[in-house]
């Protein structure tokens, strides 16, 4: 394909509007990895899902984007990043409709992974767009607008996700996706983004397979391990050709030409360590709002709406200190933010595993502003500094390299995470109902604690009626449960401040 020129560096007209339509569809990215957590119990109650297709809810989502993000990059290249921003858009919004019609857990698990598909088809030519949008002296401030205010939708997505759930239904939390949508369209249709074209130097077809098999294989064989056993034959073969496949991607990619994921940009000890820390926040916070907003009904007794607003410690913080956090790696680098951001985010982690069991909400909400304020130290810094790492060649690679990590971390950490907690609550709940109840009511009772357990309202209701000792015990044995899955996320993000302290030093000055 032939490369087209364009004077994008006068800037572009009606640039703003450009910046408002790329920014609407970023929202809806974000906006669907919140929204969904506090309306999870009740999208489980009312399908009828077990507990690994209500994580595959979410996690179907994040894996469809983790595993074709790159991808995504390709097809802004090969097709053009206005055409492709725009098919993104409408499936992102047809995938939203099917999840709110969906009648059962094949229905709203496929059209999640159509949202996760249709995310990493908008997300790289979005950005694109708003960096050939802008003449470079204006790249910095439009990048920050564009990272800043899809982060109140992030914010934002707990408080709408519990009001809807309550108060019109979990349907609704699908359907506000259309609206946005189509605002996204006008305004792209009106502001007629610039388009920069690159000449596409080749695609790397063997590595898309081996990408598109061992990452979700692998995911599937955790997530499907505690439910189906571990030595069921499923679960070994989807685990077996992950493992294999995996190392043989990294190894691919090492050595093509032209990769889908420039794997050697990980030879810079900085872009790994940034990738890494993306990969544990991830990993950390999407475990603490799937699992925070459970924890916030089926413990503390919240209704969705509270719950939804309980999680705001967490969130508001990362909207103020993302730009003083910005504004410092540009005075210091990268060193300082990363270790100021990864220590408090280890420190509030922990707080949040100590006061699961304690079910005490004022001390996690502490917790949350500690690990909110962390988190806002390091998502906009590493993602700039992997690029400045990386030079102007190889920036879009080194992106789509770090968000490939940030993508499979969440991913991980639902499955990882949630594991744990099932796990460790089926073992609970057996030796209690084992120790404490007759043999005719062990099933009955187990079944109702497990039901409760997952924040059926129902069955938290019954719960209650029939004996209020045995709710108390439900309470404590899922507090427990979730302090031990939150302090894996606490061991991940101390894992990125001894990354941060031992590997990041400051990289030479370069201009986005």
């Amino acid at each position: 394909m032939r490369a087209v020129t364009h004077p994008i560096e006068t800037g572009a007209p009606r640039k703003w509007l450009t910046l408002l339509a790329m920014t609407g569809s970023l929202c809806m990215i974000l906006l669907d990895v919140t929204v969904v957590g506090v309306s999870l119990p009740a999208i489980q109650a009312d399908l009828h899902l077990s507990d690994v297709q209500t994580q595959w809810v979410v996690n179907a989502y994040i894996l469809a984007m983790a595993s074709t993000v790159a991808l995504g990059g390709r097809a802004a290249d090969a097709l053009g990043k206005v055409p492709s921003f725009v098919i993104g858009v409408i499936a992102f919004a047809g995938a939203s409709v099917g999840c709110a019609l969906s009648a059962g857990a094949v229905g709203i698990v496929g059209w999640r992974a159509v949202q996760g598909l249709a995310g990493a088809l908008m997300q790289p030519a979005s950005a694109s767009l708003v960096v050939g949008s802008f003449a470079p002296g204006e790249r910095g401030k439009a990048m920050a607008v564009y990272a800043g205010i899809p982060m109140l939708f992030l914010a934002a997505g707990p408080p709408i996700g519990g009001a809807l759930t309550q108060f019109a239904g979990w349907s609704w939390n699908f359907w506000i996706n259309v609206p946005i949508a189509l605002i996204a369209l006008a305004l792209t249709a009106i502001a007629r983004p610039v388009e920069v074209r690159r000449r596409v130097s080749g695609f790397d077809p063997i590595g898309a397979v081996l990408l598109l098999v061992g990452l979700p294989a692998f995911i599937y064989g955790l997530m499907e391990g505690h439910a189906q056993g571990w030595s069921d034959r499923d679960v070994v073969a989807c685990l077996t050709i992950g493992v294999l496949l995996i190392p043989v991607f990294i190894r691919w990619e090492l050595r093509h030409p032209t990769p889908l994921l420039n794997m050697r940009l990980l030879g810079d000890a900085g872009i790994l360590v940034n990738a890494f820390i993306l990969f544990a926040m991830q990993f950390s916070m999407n475990g603490l709002i799937i699992f925070g907003s459970a924890y916030m009904q089926v413990v503390l007794g919240f209704e969705p709406f509270k719950a939804g607003m309980a999680l705001l410690p967490m969130l508001v913080p990362i909207l103020v200190v993302v730009h003083i956090a910005g504004r410092l790696y540009d005075r210091v680098g990268i060193r300082v933010p990363a270790l100021i951001g990864t220590g408090l985010a280890t420190l509030g982690m922990g707080m949040q595993a100590a006061a699961a069991p304690m079910q005490s909400y004022p001390l996690m909400a502490v917790g949350m502003a500690v690990l909110g304020t962390g988190l806002g130290f390091v998502m906009s810094p590493t993602n700039v500094d992997a690029m400045s790492r990386a030079g102007a060649e190889h920036r879009a690679q080194a992106s789509g390299l770090v968000q490939t990590f940030r993508q499979i971390g969440g991913t991980l950490g639902v499955a990882v995470v949630g594991a744990t907690i099932l796990l460790t609550e089926q073992r609970l709940m057996t030796a209690h109902v084992r120790e404490r109840m007759p043999a005719d009511a062990q099933a009955q009772t187990y079944a109702l604690m497990h039901a409760a357990a997952q924040g059926e309202r129902a069955a938290l209701a019954r719960l209650a009626e029939a004996d209020p000792s045995l709710q108390a015990t439900e309470r404590h044995i899922v507090g427990q449960s979730m302090g031990l899955g939150w302090t894996l996320s606490t061991l991940a993000l101390g894992s990125a401040f001894v990354a941060s302290w031992r590997g990041l030093h400051p990289a030479p000055r370069r201009t986005l």
